[in-house]
């Protein structure tokens, strides 16, 4: 009886274990399209969880393609004709976060057109001094540039960046903060980490492209970024593709396509699709 006792015992404990594991391991993908942000010139307060923001002739559209995305059927394409030119799509929900439960960061690039290794970069508005100090505020950056052991960047293909890296991916900070000098220190992120242990995100997260990328044509996908368990990815698409019939009801048939872009004609045709795939 004992024994049996100790093996249900050890049964219940490795079946908690492992729920625990998958509840740790969550992960879920969003889907955003331009229903889904608001359009604002650099340097407005944010009216909205997603932002684009734009700087003279910089300009950002969600498109189908290029080529194959890594999720779904299209992207988010930025140009910026000039060094002059800025945009960038910010996302505000992740206000508050502590930079030491972050274990995911990453997204994917497509470069038509452009020089050398530019490419779009990853930002995040952050407070290095944390919640309980008055004033502090950086944007640390990542560029696949200064990442060099994850490749090159190439034209005409869809790579994929990790931006955390298992703490050794490497960034920058566009000011002067513990540890990093502003702009021309290269430094791990557990080294961000370590000099700045209280650092939460304060702001944005999300690509920027410009500065000094004239020319520059660079379309991304599956911005990612996990802590404290969970893990977002956010698909970027020209239109939203629908999921469940029950996508299709109280006029959400309107708004939603197929995975080719057809749109519905009635609330039944989409509950067909959703259902059957035809």
């Amino acid at each position: 009886m004992y024994v049996k006792r100790r093996f249900t015992m050890l049964l219940m404990v490795c079946l908690l274990s492992m729920t625990a594991l998958s509840v740790a391991a969550a992960s879920t993908t969003e889907v955003t399209t331009e229903d889904d942000i608001v359009r604002q010139p650099e340097g407005t307060p944010p009216t909205n969880d997603w932002v684009l923001y734009t700087r003279n002739g910089g300009n950002g559209a969600f498109r189908s393609g290029p080529d194959t995305p890594p999720s779904g059927v299209g992207s988010l394409e930025f140009t910026t004709p000039t060094g002059a030119d800025k945009a960038y799509l910010f996302n505000y929900e992740h206000i508050s976060a502590e930079l030491d439960t972050i274990d995911a960061i990453g997204y994917s690039t497509y470069r038509t057109a452009g020089n050398l290794s530019q490419v779009t970069s990853i930002n995040i508005e952050v407070d290095p001094d944390g919640p309980n100090v008055p004033g502090g505020y950086t944007v640390l950056v990542f560029e696949p540039v200064y990442n060099t052991n994850q490749g090159a960047v190439v034209s005409g293909d869809w790579q994929t960046w990790d931006a955390y890296n298992g703490g050794n991916a490497i960034w920058w900070s566009s000011r002067a903060i513990p540890g990093v000098c502003a702009f021309n220190c290269f430094v791990t992120w557990d080294t961000i980490l370590a000099n700045n242990p209280d650092a939460v995100i304060l702001g944005g997260f999300g690509v920027n492209q410009g500065s000094g990328n004239p020319t520059l044509v660079a379309a991304v996908d599956a911005l990612t970024l996990g802590y404290n368990g969970d893990t977002v990815v956010y698909d970027f698409e020209p239109y939203a593709v629908v999921q469940s019939a029950d996508d299709c009801k109280n006029g959400g048939w309107e708004s939603l396509r197929r995975a080719d872009g057809s749109s519905f004609k009635n609330q039944g045709q989409c509950i067909q699709y959703a259902n059957t795939g035809k």
